[in-house]
């Protein structure tokens, strides 16, 4: 990618973030980013921005997308200085694809290795040049396309993987409405190459609300905490929720994670929904969420790994341990509070995620194997300090919170690494 140069007054202009200034935020990318098949061209960008999510008084929206662009055409054509700097952009999300970039055209893996680095690099190398301009990148992942075939669907979540190990924040639309194969969810389909209205709507929800906040606050990506002291939730009163996130805005697909070692039976998080909870539960040896279980060494001092996976667009629950697929739960929900820890009266906990998006089981497996996903993460608590105050430490780029119930005692147990 060529060097962009700007002046040293515009460089100035995109150094810092005061609190009394407007924020542009601009979405740059291809149709899908433009919004090509939402009704008038109201795609997610737009759609997250008037849905009463986003602070509109102080983060402003621009697109400045172009239909059919790729990391080659954006250079060729100078989208950047002809469409993106004339919004004078603080943050731009960059919505592109591998679909445009060329992955469906190669007849072998060897020509589809080549358009994944091309895009990789040109893509990372763009971010970077924005972030050197004062101007904050946020990745939209790659997403489905109608006529993607399995290889092109491993392409996509290889893709993924890589933008989830860069220090850019990301987006999972992929969680959102794809059917697992590659290809649009039924009933999303505005045609093979877009979402419909409805789509876009999904591919909305999973950009975190308070993610623009986070940024201009200075939070960072986070990365996984190695550290192996834990802590141990104390519930006397079996209470149902005692570490709990209320859900302000609307969420469809998301993702629960954590990790637990020894507890007593009852429930070890969950979340609630159309005014019942719905929970993961221990009893003797077994871990099980509604009908689906399965038997875990109860007897061993092990961390059990848990990931509970919701697409509301599937209307499928999944549940994960110690990253194998135990099941799906057919069923469609939208959560208002999301819990760690439950009735069990005592239960050592670490790693408490929430994503909005579901996670697939390559992505579950992953997370088990601790390589970190951070994309549209909301809860990070790694567990591994002791807690002051009425909250628990949120890492992820969010100014979302953890809350502590009065009646629960969290203790840390602290293990020096060697």
């Amino acid at each position: 990618m060529k060097k962009i140069v700007l002046s040293i007054g515009m460089i100035i202009g995109f150094l810092s973030f005061s609190s009394a200034q407007k924020i542009h935020v601009t979405f740059f990318g291809s149709s899908v980013c433009y919004g090509a098949s939402a009704e008038n061209h109201h795609g997610y960008g737009w759609q997250v921005f008037h849905s009463g999510a986003i602070d509109t008084t102080t983060f402003i929206y621009f697109n400045a997308s172009t239909g059919g662009d790729n990391t080659l055409k954006v250079e060729k054509e100078k989208r950047i200085t002809k469409k993106l700097l004339p919004t004078n952009p603080d943050i731009v999300v960059i919505g592109l694809s591998l679909g445009n970039e060329g992955i469906r055209t190669p007849q072998d893996d060897n020509g589809r290795e080549q358009i994944l680095e091309q895009y990789r690099s040109r893509l990372l190398s763009m971010a970077d040049s924005f972030n050197s301009m004062g101007i904050k990148p946020v990745i939209v992942n790659c997403y489905t396309h109608t006529y993607f075939t399995d290889a092109h669907y491993e392409y996509t979540k290889r893709m993924n993987r890589l933008i989830n190990t860069w220090e850019y924040p990301s987006i999972n639309v992929l969680g959102t409405i794809d059917d697992w194969s590659g290809k649009w969810v039924e009933g999303y389909v505005g045609d093979p190459w877009h979402p419909n209205t409805e789509g876009h709507k999904e591919m909305s929800y999973a950009i975190v609300p308070s993610l623009f906040e986070a940024i201009t606050k200075g939070k960072k990506v986070p990365e996984y905490d190695w550290n192996k002291s834990y802590s141990t939730v104390i519930n006397e009163k079996q209470i149902e929720n005692p570490i709990s996130m209320d859900i302000e805005n609307t969420m469809h697909s998301f993702t629960l994670s954590f990790r637990f070692q020894v507890t007593d039976d009852g429930s070890i998080a969950g979340f609630s929904s159309n005014d019942s909870n719905h929970t993961i539960n221990i009893k003797g040896h077994t871990i099980q969420y509604k009908e689906l279980k399965t038997i875990y060494p109860k007897h061993l001092k092990y961390w059990t790994h848990v990931v509970l996976s919701h697409s509301y667009a599937n209307q499928k629950t999944m549940l994960f341990v110690n990253g194998a697929l135990i099941g799906a739960v057919n069923e469609q929900l939208s959560p208002n509070q999301i819990h760690f820890g439950g009735t069990a009266s005592k239960t050592e906990l670490k790693d408490l995620a929430v994503y909005r998006s579901c996670l697939n089981p390559d992505e579950a497996l992953d997370l088990y194997n601790k390589k970190f996903i951070q994309s549209s993460l909301e809860i990070y608590s790694p567990l591994t300090k002791p807690i002051e105050g009425k909250t628990v430490e949120n890492k992820a780029q969010s100014m979302a919170n953890l809350e502590i119930s009065k009646y629960i005692k969290i203790e840390c147990t602290d293990i020096e690494l060697y």
